[in-house]
């Protein structure tokens, strides 16, 4: 039984993103699984939030099946582990293309 209990947090809560944006990374040594719901709202934006993962902090593999295209609409949408995670770190990349994206939250939670 594990003594550390969940973690949520908001990692990405931006407004008018117009580049590309990292958030911090998460140490997941005592977390094995994980969701992020994504939501934004947009007019003229082109890009993709994904998720990725590494061992170092340093260098980032996206994570399979977690990336969400952004248009010129509004959504959501949640990505999840669907089998427990590996590595060492993870975060959330808004990879931006052109336009703006008006608001982007990634909302976070891990578990043991």
């Amino acid at each position: 039984m594990s003594v550390f209990g969940p973690l949520e947090e908001t990692i990405i809560d931006s407004a008018t993103v117009t580049a590309d944006e990292n958030s911090a990374s998460i140490d997941m040594k005592n977390h094995r699984t994980w969701s992020c719901q994504l939501v934004w709202t947009s007019t003229t934006a082109a890009g993709t939030v994904k998720m990725q993962e590494s061992n170092d902090g340093t260098n980032w593999e996206d994570i399979s099946g977690a990336s969400q295209a952004i248009s010129n609409d509004s959504g959501s949408t949640m990505f999840k582990s669907t089998d427990a995670f590996q590595a060492k770190y993870i975060r959330a990349l808004v990879d931006f293309t052109s336009g703006s994206i008006t608001t982007v939250q990634c909302y976070f939670v891990a578990k043991p």
